[in-house]
């Protein structure tokens, strides 16, 4: 057996954007190099998942002042999960890239941004320090930018992306912060050092940092409205952003790091976070009418539900809805990104049909409806009865849970039934056929997605025996079970009954304040422009301040020069002038002794 760096995995998606970048002009090849590219990695990664697991190497980088620094990746359980996730994907997406982005200007730019973005995934997934982590961390943060931003000839991608990139930036100074606190307390930042090492006073500043990082990059109260907007970018990228990258980021660091936050007493805040989370995701899913931003919605939810696993202390639950989220996420990207070029990239659900013509395609897309649904036996009833069974104990949170699940399940069937209508006065007999000339490219990875969440069923069999050692496994309760079941069954119900005779439902032209609370992002958006006018305001406040300040120290020190020129004037070598100083001198100090 041959022991393979971990790092190697990252290395074919670097090489392809190189390639990509040398043959712009030449843009046919670019696909191909991408997609051959990941497959290489994919391979790499099953071999170190098979023969390599649990090893640790550490490359040293520079030291200063007594302190090494250097890149250390690791094959963990949790870093070879998280890898293997990120491998599978990867070419998945590639391959519908290859049907979905077809402008030849677009290839070289658009492969080259896609394969860092990659291998900035799989250095994260690997690292076993918080500067390798770092690294891949602001790679992340950059590429996720340019690809938010992909289309920047029109007016909206560029403000996405910016204002993406501002809120990720915020996190990014926390989490520098953080790093150096961590860093001055531990004298290393190996996870394995700072997991073993007793707590420090510096600790739970550190870790509170750091948490507001993790809520920027997987977009959580109350830094979550910039994911909504993510969705200027290409489809590719939204199911690759969504499934098993950048947002992923912040809840596999809080997994990694568990132990620490919750020694910090920040396991209620996580969970606080996350459920609000979970509520603001469902309620915009829920009155949201662009198809990809109901399903950028969902994600929110689905990752405010990781966190109340793991606030709640269930790793294993977490773990679970962590990987099949991965896979019915992808799935329901790859139909948003059919449906729209089938309806000629029109996204507004109501305007959207036909999804039903083709049946296989909409099986496909129904099974990734009912993975998201919690409907049994895919994997997401297993991951989220789990969560809602390690929330029994707290019959409010429990509530709540539930709640999440009727109104996942109504969004998700809504999203699900309006593009399946019929209109044949709208969109002709084209309108039909466009569902069956959808490149191969783009169904083969829909069909791919959705044998994995069928496969997904299996992850709550073997997942425990894999995490021995590092979770308890978490036992899906029959009750539990069965009203979940019936929540999830009850939801589809309302949406099918609400949805499948075309009739629009305006939550807004009735109860304005409904719709207000749960399509809150326009109050989020306000809110930010309200904190950015007051952020403004205080920066020109203090901008004016320094500036006056260093205008008055600047005149007061020029009445010095002046005193002082005048003095050195005096000293001119006539003695009637150094008697006069003199006499000067005494009588102001006695006239100051006598008053």
């Amino acid at each position: 057996m041959i022991l393979v760096p971990a790092i190697v995995v990252a290395l074919p998606p670097l090489l392809a954007a190189f390639l990509a970048i040398v043959l712009y002009n030449d843009p046919k090849p670019i696909k191909y190099i991408a997609l051959g590219a990941s497959l290489i990695s994919l391979v790499l990664t099953l071999y170190l998942f098979v023969y390599s697991q649990n090893t640790y190497q550490s490359f040293n980088w520079f030291s200063i002042s007594g302190y090494s620094f250097g890149l250390s990746t690791s094959t963990a359980p949790l870093n070879a999960m998280l890898l293997l996730l990120v491998s599978i994907v990867t070419p998945v997406v590639f391959l519908y890239s290859i049907g979905y982005m077809q402008l030849p200007s677009e290839q070289g730019r658009f492969y080259s941004e896609m394969c860092i973005f990659a291998a900035a995934m799989m250095l994260f997934a690997i690292s076993a320090s918080l500067l390798t982590m770092f690294i891949a961390w602001e790679l992340l943060g950059i590429t996720s930018y340019l690809l938010i931003g992909f289309y920047y000839r029109k007016n909206e991608p560029p403000n996405a992306a910016r204002k993406a990139i501002t809120t990720i930036i915020i996190g990014d100074i926390a989490m520098l912060a953080a790093i150096i606190l961590i860093l001055n307390a531990y004298h290393s930042l190996e996870y394995s050092v700072i997991l073993s090492s007793p707590q420090s006073a510096q600790l739970s500043l550190a870790m509170a940092l750091m948490l507001i990082a993790i809520f920027t990059k997987s977009a959580q109260f109350p830094f979550h409205e910039w994911l909504s907007d993510a969705m200027e970018g290409p489809t590719p990228v939204s199911s690759f952003l969504h499934s098993s990258t950048m947002v992923k980021a912040g809840v596999f660091l809080v997994i990694v790091l568990l132990p620490l936050f919750q020694e910090s007493g920040l396991s209620n805040v996580i969970l606080a976070v996350g459920l609000i989370s979970a509520l603001i995701g469902a309620g915009n899913a829920l009155t949201e009418r662009h198809v990809k931003k109901v399903l950028a919605y969902s994600t929110i939810e689905d990752l405010g539900l990781m966190l109340v696993a793991l606030g709640l202390g269930s790793l294993f639950a977490a773990i679970m809805l962590f990987i099949v989220q991965t896979f019915y996420k992808a799935a329901l990207f790859f139909s948003a990104g059919i449906i729209i070029k089938a309806n000629d990239g029109r996204e507004d659900l109501y305007n959207l049909y036909n999804s039903a013509y083709n049946k296989f395609i909409f099986a496909l897309i129904a099974i990734s409806a009912l993975s998201i649904a919690a409907f049994p036996p895919f994997g997401g009833f297993f991951a989220k009865s789990a969560i809602e069974d390690s929330a029994m104990p707290n019959l409010a949170i429990y509530a709540v849970l539930m709640l999440i699940g009727l109104a996942t399940s109504i969004y998700i069937f809504r999203w699900l039934i309006l593009p399946a209508r019929h209109n044949r006065a709208e969109t002709g007999n084209e309108g039909f056929i466009s569902f069956y000339v959808i490149p191969k490219s783009m169904r083969a990875p829909m069909v791919i997605m959705v044998v994995l969440i069928i496969a997904s069923s299996a992850v709550y069999l073997y997942l425990p025996g894999y995490l021995s050692g590092i979770a308890a496994p978490a036992q899906v309760n029959a009750v539990d079970a069965a009203i979940s079941t019936i929540v999830s069954s009850i939801g589809i119900a309302a949406a099918y009954f609400i949805y499948r005779k075309n009739r629009r439902v305006y939550l807004s032209s009735t109860h304005r304040y409904i719709y207000a609370a749960l399509h809150n992002s326009t109050i989020t958006n306000s809110a930010y422009v309200a904190i950015t006018a007051v952020v403004t305001y205080v920066a020109e406040a203090v901008a004016k301040f320094d500036y006056e300040f260093d205008k008055a120290v600047y005149s007061t020190a020029s009445y010095f020069v002046a005193i002082g020129k005048a003095g050195r004037s005096m000293v001119n070598g006539q003695v009637n002038t150094y008697v006069l100083a003199f006499v000067l001198g005494i009588a102001i100090i006695a006239i100051a002794f006598l008053v």
